[in-house]
């Protein structure tokens, strides 16, 4: 969904691509690396698990598609990645 840039100048009018993912049937409680389907902006991945964000502490970025944690979600776990679309 697109939205206006807060990073732009003004009367840029610039817009991003937000993305969001539900990356839920890919908690299994092994896993510790996830996958988004379209590449995200670097320094811009949200990680909510079960409703909490988490920090930066807790998760690294590995590509533009994936990303780690440093915790491991079970399959009765929620996981939503928010991020820019590169």
């Amino acid at each position: 969904m697109p939205v206006a840039n807060p990073f732009k100048p003004e009367g840029d009018g610039g817009t991003v691509n937000l993305g969001k993912e539900e990356l839920t049937s890919q908690c299994d409680g092994s896993t510790q690396s996830f996958t988004v389907s379209v590449p995200y902006k670097a320094g811009t991945l949200q990680v909510y698990w079960n409703g909490l964000q988490q920090t930066s502490t807790e998760i690294t970025e590995d590509s533009q598609t994936t990303f780690s944690t440093d915790f491991t979600p079970t399959s009765d776990d929620t996981l939503v990645a928010i991020f820019i679309q590169k």
